[in-house]
């Protein structure tokens, strides 16, 4: 790698150079704001006669008579546009700019934007991706047919208008051009380019990770294989994830690796991922093609998942539903399981029921109010655990619906009884999104002739109704007698009082047999789940209750509970977090996983080193800082050797000669200390007896 200060102009001018600048980058993203910025630095060194400016650096390895651009493309770029603008506005003849020089219009193209000598499709000394040649194309041309809606073209529009009103000729701009100064990095054929874009790119302020994804993998392609791997695979991986790559690729590592990666280090986290499944032994190149080949076909599940043909088939209206309760925590466990169902390893017809048994739990935790934490790790497991009981001889829908009945704490299965307790308590109005869901779900159930709750909601056109009225009025404290505040208070928000109606908001507060009789009222309603209510002659105590009951048994048989036959020959672990309720004491531990892969250990003790030791990776200075405190959890350590600790790192030891119990409250503190999610800590142990 060699570097030294040059005039751009001489690295861009004659000598039949072409940049190119490859198809992993990003396209040209420069603002009006950077553009004036450039302009206004040239103008000042036109008008005060500065000798040079600095410009930034330049990185780009030769290939042949072209040089790949590594770094530096939107500066190269900007100042072509900024040319082809000059040359446009010397050409002009209702331009004021001026020259000393009759042809200078035509040298500054033919030494630094066309090669005349070239193939016709190489001509311009610029090669862009596919996405902004066009358009530079046609600056370059003079701007006859100028694509719009390109940054390529707001940038050569702006130029054209700050040329047209300069206070300088042409000849002085161009001269200013002149002056900028680069460092102009040229990498040899030994170096490593995607390390030298790594560490120009460290900062992660430009780019996404799913950018730095894409250039790690086709970087060290040559550019007509670069060309064929976009195309044929980049481009519909962006397609398939309506362009949420990052996010994609974030959730495809949870569904390879069983842990999802923090958002800030994806990209180092596929690199990681890649290098260990995709190295050549003997030569240790990656394999693009089957890289690419895999994010390929995941990206596919992925689209089927986040905008699913709901009419397709039994399988996509369950993804459709789980789609409106917005819990992209079952991204992996989803993935794996088309990719299943894509391998012939199951059925469409039990990837179903394994999807329905999801929905089932997901809707059940969710009524009951049951906090989330613990889900990443049930559902980056997930399949993991219903492969390890197909090996077992149990199928699939089997061995999965036996792992999440087999969760514990806030990871549980809520059983019927803790369902139906939630709709005599639960807030179902204040619910946001959620309520598209169960709207739509209370309605139409299974049922093939639908009503658009969904589409009606989101415009407008329908409203979740409070059947007796958020405030009280004259005629329904009438109504509901002498208890009416007490009434009103325990039943206003409940699900038996919550319905949905077409009719206008404003004659929510009408007696409740207005409301019945109304057009479009509960007797005259579209939604079969107001049949019942338009019979009532009445609207209190008594009606609440029968409804919540009528509507406790339709919840019962819309989120039915799940069962499994299968019985593991060999003794399958229990799971819980750090953050769960789940009871450790008198267990017998079998492995745990913090920041890392499972690790098997055979006691207490051993896991808590260990996990203490990951800590210390993870940031030692606090640990040690803690350590020095006199109180617990600081009390627990020392910095010398004695008989009841275990040594943790240099100079820190941690009493280790505890109970389960204490081990297991001293983690927790620490990750609080720490600022670490102790859900991120995952626990198996023997089955409770």
């Amino acid at each position: 790698m060699r570097g030294e200060d040059e005039y751009l102009t001489y690295i861009i001018e004659g000598k039949q150079t072409r940049f190119v600048i490859p198809v992993y980058q990003r396209n040209y993203d420069w603002k009006i704001e950077q553009c004036k910025r450039l302009f206004d630095d040239l103008q000042s060194v036109a008008t005060t006669g500065m000798g040079e400016h600095f410009f930034g650096s330049i990185v780009s390895k030769r290939e042949g008579d072209t040089r790949v651009v590594i770094d530096g493309q939107q500066r190269i770029t900007t100042v072509f546009i900024l040319l082809a603008a000059l040359v446009a506005q010397l050409r002009s003849p209702e331009s004021g700019v001026t020259s000393v020089e009759a042809r200078k219009a035509d040298y500054i193209e033919g030494q630094f934007l066309v090669d005349t000598y070239h193939p016709d499709d190489q001509k311009l000394r610029l090669k862009l991706v596919k996405g902004d040649m066009g358009a530079f194309s046609a600056v370059v041309a003079g701007g006859g047919a100028l694509v719009e809606g390109s940054n390529v073209t707001r940038s050569y529009r702006y130029f054209l208008k700050r040329i047209a009103e300069m206070p300088i000729t042409g000849d002085q701009l161009f001269d200013a051009v002149k002056r900028l100064k680069v460092v102009d990095v040229k990498l040899d054929e030994h170096d490593d380019a995607q390390r030298v874009f790594e560490s120009l790119n460290s900062t992660g302020l430009d780019l996404t990770e799913a950018d730095k994804i894409r250039n790690f993998i086709l970087m060290d392609l040559v550019e007509r294989e670069q060309e064929r791997c976009y195309e044929e695979y980049w481009i519909p991986i962006e397609r398939n994830t309506l362009g949420q790559v990052s996010d994609f690729v974030r959730y495809y590592l949870a569904a390879k690796m069983g842990k999802t990666p923090v958002v800030g280090r994806v990209y180092q986290s596929y690199v990681d991922y890649a290098r260990g499944t995709y190295s050549s032994a003997q030569s240790g190149r990656l394999d693009t093609l089957a890289m690419l080949g895999d994010l390929k076909g995941f990206s596919e599940r992925y689209g089927r998942y986040v905008s699913p043909d709901r009419d397709r088939s039994d399988l996509d209206g369950v993804l459709y539903r789980l789609g409106l309760l917005q819990m992209g925590v079952i991204i992996p466990f989803v993935l794996n399981l088309l990719a299943s169902l894509d391998s012939g390893g199951i059925s469409e017809g039990q990837a179903g029921e394994c999807l329905e048994a999801v929905e089932s739990y997901l809707f059940r935790r969710w009524s009951c109010g049951i906090p989330t934490n613990s889900l990443n790790k049930v559902f980056e497991t997930l399949h993991g655990d219903a492969m390890r009981g197909v090996a077992d001889g149990a199928t699939y829908p089997e061995a999965m619906r036996y792992s999440l009945l087999h969760k514990s704490g806030t990871g549980r299965f809520p059983s019927d009884s803790e369902f139906r307790a939630s709709l005599a308590t639960r807030d179902f109005y204040r619910i946001g999104n959620k309520k598209l869901y169960l709207y739509d779900r209370l309605e139409n159930g299974d049922s093939k002739e639908r009503v658009d709750v969904v589409g009606g909601l989101r415009e407008g056109r329908f409203s979740v109704e409070h059947i007796m009225p958020q405030t009280l009025n004259a005629s329904w404290r009438k109504s509901l007698g002498e208890r009416c505040e007490e009434v009103h208070e325990e039943w206003k928000d409940r699900i038996a009082n919550l319905t949905l109606t077409a009719y206008n908001s404003e004659y929510s507060n009408r007696d409740f047999a207005t409301k019945r009789d109304m057009e479009n009222g509960f007797s005259d309603s579209v939604f079969r789940m107001n049949k019942w209510v338009g019979d009532q002659n009445a609207w209190g105590e008594g009606e609440l209750e029968r409804r919540q009951s009528m509507l406790q048994d339709r919840f019962v048989e819309l989120w039915p509970a799940i069962s499994s036959s299968y019985q593991p020959t060999l003794e399958v672990p229990d799971e819980a977090t750090l953050g769960d309720d789940a009871e450790f004491t008198g267990r017998r531990i079998v492995s745990y996983s913090f920041m890392g892969d499972d690790t098997p250990v055979k006691t207490w003790k051993e896991m808590e080193v260990g996990v203490l030791r990951a800590l210390c990776d993870l940031d030692l200075g606090r640990l040690y800082s803690i350590s020095e405190g006199t109180t617990y959890p600081g009390s627990a350590f020392e910095h010398d050797e004695r008989p009841g600790y275990s040594k943790v790192s240099d100079g820190l030891f941690v009493k280790s000669s505890t109970s389960t119990w204490f081990k297991i409250e001293f983690l927790k503190r620490l990750f609080e200390l720490l600022d670490v999610d102790k859900s991120e800590l995952l626990i198996k142990m023997t089955p409770a007896s």
